[in-house]
């Protein structure tokens, strides 16, 4: 009877899983269609991540900077090494005009790029100054990858331009009262909030969701769960896309991730123990079905501020 019980428990979370995977596995199927064999062909040529850095500034005469702290959405230029880029704010304000901020960074491939951000945070006014930013090339629908993966520069050109807007905005809020600045993101924005506090290491706390520092076993696993070939070998590949070295300047203390449990994206056997110093929190969700419902997100989130003292 117990064993029946048991079976019986069983089966709905078994379900659960398999939708959970099946979702993940078919929209990782589109992906993985749109990702050019561009890395391996552009690897030897391009700038290095810190020289991309270093040469991506805001253009602060073609950007209303006083107007960031204004509600709504901004424009914010950005020189590249490639030429000038575009990219937006979108800014969401608290009633005390001294509350700290946070900065949330959407997923790859996110259109448009506030979707996340909306479903997580429109049903709780966390006591936070909200601004989420948008990464370069996601404009249209077929551009994070057409554009974003057509090389290795252009990949590190996506996180170099987050970095920069990221910096200009907490810059600005805590010149105008913030005291301090939180960093919020989901997969691709949560590999783009723990790099920028492994470059700059200045804000209060880091809470990536369904994400890891390791870009390179992302693309890898995801390559060989449909059997196309990368003449790169993993370790060669590591060199370039595994951020993991930066993430290790975190103070572990102030990093509080959430990783999904049925997660075909960031799989937890090959990432959870990047997290073993950092409190690694689960939830039983997929990539998919994590940021769609994300309920146990907006939960993690109210978890961490409360614990920061804040509350929600």
């Amino acid at each position: 009877m117990q064993a029946d019980l048991e079976v019986a428990n069983m089966f709905p979370q078994t379900l659960s899983r398999s939708f959970d995977q099946l979702l993940d596995k078919s929209v990782l199927y589109t992906l993985n269609r749109r990702v050019s064999d561009s890395l391996e062909r552009t690897y030897r040529e391009s700038l290095s991540f810190a020289e991309v850095l270093a040469q991506t500034q805001v253009n602060e005469r073609k950007t209303a900077v006083y107007q960031l702290s204004a509600p709504g959405e901004h424009p914010v230029y950005l020189d590249t090494p490639t030429g000038e880029i575009r990219c937006h704010v979108r800014v969401r304000l608290t009633a005390d005009p001294h509350a700290p901020l946070l900065l949330y960074h959407h997923g790859i491939n996110e259109l448009p790029y506030t979707s996340s951000w909306w479903r997580i945070f429109n049903r709780t006014q966390f006591p936070v100054h909200n601004v989420c930013v948008q990464a370069p090339y996601h404009d249209s629908w077929m551009a994070p990858f057409a554009e974003g993966f057509a090389s290795l520069q252009n990949i590190y050109q996506m996180f170099a331009g987050s970095l920069r807007l990221m910096e200009l905005v907490q810059t600005h809020f805590e010149a105008h009262g913030s005291p301090y600045t939180l960093l919020a993101g989901v997969s691709w924005g949560g590999m783009t909030s723990m790099l920028y506090e492994g470059l700059f290491q200045n804000t209060r706390a880091v809470v990536p969701m369904l994400s890891s520092p390791d870009l390179a076993q992302v693309i890898w696993d995801i390559a060989h769960m449909f059997k196309r070939p990368i003449p790169l070998p993993l370790p060669l590949m590591k060199q370039y896309l595994d951020f993991t070295p930066i993430f290790r300047r975190c103070d572990p203390q102030k990093v509080f991730p959430v990783m999904g449990e049925n997660d075909l994206f960031f799989r937890m056997d090959n990432h959870a123990d990047i997290f073993e110093d950092a409190g690694l929190q689960t939830i039983a969700t997929g990539h998919i079905t994590g940021l769609w419902q994300p309920l146990p997100l907006r939960q993690h989130l109210s978890s961490v501020l409360q614990s920061l003292g804040m509350g929600s």
